[in-house]
């Protein structure tokens, strides 16, 4: 399979070519919740998404990275025709676990909001967000079958900017009320889903035939996956939840806010981390040690090439960006700014978990992501309590070095890889490829 020799860079810029369209959906649809529903309101709002956000997860279990990882795998062998085996297993798998953390949502949804947040108005709308799970995550059941074929475009479509451009359009027509707005977001997914397996099943029709094979197994190495998954979820979505334990909505409004302009980075690490997943895995099954620091290597350079700009608007000009989205807003500069520098750790830090991940390093990966965990919930509520959305975004930013420093420790280390040289220098004397 010559596609794990070729170059990083070009399949990078298609896919952030194709995630470039995220930035007016994604960005639409939270232009869209700030300014329909105000600072309070969207407070509120936040708390439930990021619940909604993180315990999908635990619906998708890794299995859809370990899908991605399977199949890129097999076609670097020429074995394509391993893939709807995979795909067929995994999928039930996810919809098995989806169902199951739906329904503990919907029915933990009351005593969560009275007892864990002390704010009980969220029962109705906690109970809503579980409608979203169980379609949310079919759809990245397609999207990672679909990295794992190298279609990178329509993965990134439904992974990212698929359902929320079909949210900005049903809104023209539903309008945007709080809590109904949950059910028109999971009606997104739902349609993202369908579109995504549509796709999918296209693809499939035209592999050509071969011979049956068993499924791979694909619980156990995704639940490895899954703890580089999980860690994202929380980095993205314990902060608010946590906030709003201990601040008023008006403070999670302020954190929720300047965090979603801050993650415009992660739509570059994304992007670019989505395309070398794959490559990674294609490039291992060869033992292309040279190709893996050549492709690691250009990640990392292309992602801080395409984030400084959005880095340096949010570090120079923090106050009348948010202001975009309501006078009120602005006064998370300080909030964006802090959440801004720990995106330039993630740039700088870009695809080194999947690197880890598609390498078979998966030990490193679970305690290099335990110890993000265990950062994240340690510093997060006390500097939060203090500092208010402030303290939740230095909790927040110190994760993600945390995160990020500790993988390129072990990529060195397992790899003999050292993350930050020039792609075309030439090896250190002593390391061999």
């Amino acid at each position: 399979m010559t596609g794990g020799r070729r170059g990083l860079i070009g399949g990078s810029l298609v896919s952030l070519a194709v995630r470039a369209l995220d930035l007016p959906f994604r960005y639409g649809f939270h232009l869209l919740i700030a300014a329909q529903l105000g600072v309070v309101l969207a407070g509120q709002f936040y708390i439930v998404f990021s619940a909604m956000v993180a315990l999908a997860g635990l619906g998708r279990l890794g299995i859809d990275r370990a899908l991605t990882r399977q199949i890129a795998a097999s076609r670097a062998t020429d074995a394509d025709a391993g893939a709807t085996p995979a795909i067929i297993r995994g999928t039930m798998l996810i919809a098995v676990a989806s169902a199951a953390v739906s329904a503990l949502l919907a029915g933990a949804a009351g005593p969560a909001a009275r007892h864990l947040l002390d704010k009980p108005e969220l029962a109705v709308p906690l109970a809503l967000g579980a409608l979203a799970i169980l379609p949310q995550n079919l759809g990245a059941a397609a999207a990672g079958a679909l990295a794992g074929l190298q279609r990178i475009g329509p993965s990134q479509m439904v992974y990212s900017w698929l359902w929320p451009a079909l949210f900005c359009l049903m809104s023209l027509v539903f309008g945007i009320t709080f809590p109904a707005v949950l059910v028109l977001i999971a009606a997104s997914f739902l349609l993202a889903a369908a579109i995504g397996w549509g796709i999918l099943a296209r693809i499939l029709a035209s592999l050509p035939p071969g011979p049956a094979r068993a499924p791979a197994p694909l619980l156990r190495p995704g639940l490895s996956l899954f703890t580089q998954e999980l860690i994202q979820l929380l980095i993205a979505s314990a902060p608010a939840i946590i906030l709003g334990m201990v601040a008023d909505n008006r403070q999670v409004g302020l954190f929720a806010l300047a965090w979603r302009i801050a993650l415009l980075i992660n739509v570059v690490v994304a992007a670019v981390a989505g395309m070398a997943a794959p490559k990674f895995a294609e490039l291992f099954a060869l033992s292309d040690r040279a190709g893996l620091r050549r492709a690691s290597a250009q990640a990392i350079a292309l992602a801080l090439a395409v984030a400084a700009l959005p880095l340096a608007v949010m570090l120079i000009a923090p106050t009348p960006l948010l202001a975009m989205f309501g006078s009120a807003f602005g006064q998370g500069a300080t909030t964006l700014r802090i959440l801004a520098l720990g995106q330039l750790a993630a740039a700088a830090c870009t695809a080194l978990p999947e690197l880890l991940g598609m390498t078979a390093h998966l030990s490193s990966l679970r305690r290099i992501n335990a110890l993000a965990l265990v950062v994240l919930l340690v510093a997060t509520p006390p500097l939060a309590s203090l500092f208010g959305a402030e303290g939740a975004a230095a909790a927040t930013a110190l994760t993600i070095a945390v995160n990020g420093g500790a993988a390129a420790w072990a990529v060195h280390r397992h790899l003999a890889i050292w993350p930050w040289q020039w792609p075309m220098a030439r090896r250190r004397p002593g390391v061999t490829p």
